[in-house]
This record gives structure tokens, sequence and C-alpha cells, in this order.
């Protein structure tokens, strides 16, 4: 991804920045009060109930994200993102209103950090999610090893 980004394309960190959501979203699902009788899958909520989607299950769906326990950024290299089949920040009119900021925001961050340190993970095991309130963070905190990158390769990246 240095590569890239050291060469002007921001494509694959975009793509790094979907696919982290995708695996990792902060919350695990979203629920909607009916107004009215809503059917979905042959089945009909009454107005006034509770109907909720899996934002986990969605995105670990086999059939949307073929190998989906895999971190492959790649996969959104040549897609749009479909509407309902990755939903980090909701979806529809009650999508989040800070999604376009908080993407923003990956962005800047993650390149600023590429350009200055060397990440690595300080076990090969996955780090697990937990919950917390109606938000899932990293269980042992996001435990990372940062390395200064040497002066010779830390070029500036554009942007």
């Amino acid at each position: 991804m240095r590569q890239t980004l050291e060469n002007g394309d921001e494509d694959y960190l975009e793509c790094t920045i979907k696919e982290s959501l995708r695996a990792r979203p902060v919350v695990s699902y979203a629920m909607r009060r009916t107004m009215e009788p809503f059917a979905v899958g042959g089945h009909t909520a009454p107005a006034g109930a509770y109907v909720g989607t899996s934002v986990v299950l969605t995105h670990n769906n086999p059939d949307l994200y073929p190998q989906p326990e895999l971190f492959r950024p790649e996969r959104f290299a040549d897609r749009r993102t479909d509407t309902y089949a990755w939903v980090p920040f909701g979806g529809g009119t009650r999508r989040c209103l800070g999604a376009a900021f908080a993407t923003y925001e990956m962005k800047v961050v993650l390149r600023r950090v590429l350009e200055r340190c060397e990440l690595t993970a300080p076990e090969r095991k996955p780090e697990r999610a937990k919950r917390r309130f109606v938000t899932f963070v990293p269980s042992r905190g996001a435990e990372v090893v940062v390395r200064r990158r040497r002066a010779a390769e830390s070029s500036p990246v554009a942007g």
C-alpha cells in the first residue's frame, strides 16, 4: 500500500478502509420500529414492531463476500459497493451523518501513519472483538508494534 500512496494513488487505501469496516464493523446490528405493516422474507411485521438487520452477518455472508474470514482489500477494487451489502454506517435515510467525515479521517490518519511507521501485529493470532455498550472494540486494545521508518525510506506521501 505504501508504494501506491507514494505514487499518489489512494485507491488501495480506500479499499483497505472499506475492508477494515467490513471485517470489523463498529456496530453489530441496526434496529428500526415499523410505522406500518412491513413485509420481508415471506413474513409481515405489524406496525410498531422492531425489526433489525445484522451488520456482522451481512458483512460475513459468503454470497456477498467470498471467503469473508480473509482480509482482502482488493475485493473492493473493481466493484461499486452495494447499498445494502456494505453497511458499517447503517443505510438509507438514517445512515450515519458522520460517515463521510469518519472515512476521510481514516484516510488522513492511515496515510500519515504509513508515511512515518512500520506496523506489525505482536502475534499472529487475530485479536478478537468484544462488545462495549452498543459497539465493538478490540479485546486487547488493538495492540501493535510500531517501528519508525528509516530516514531514507520516509519520503513524504502525496496528499
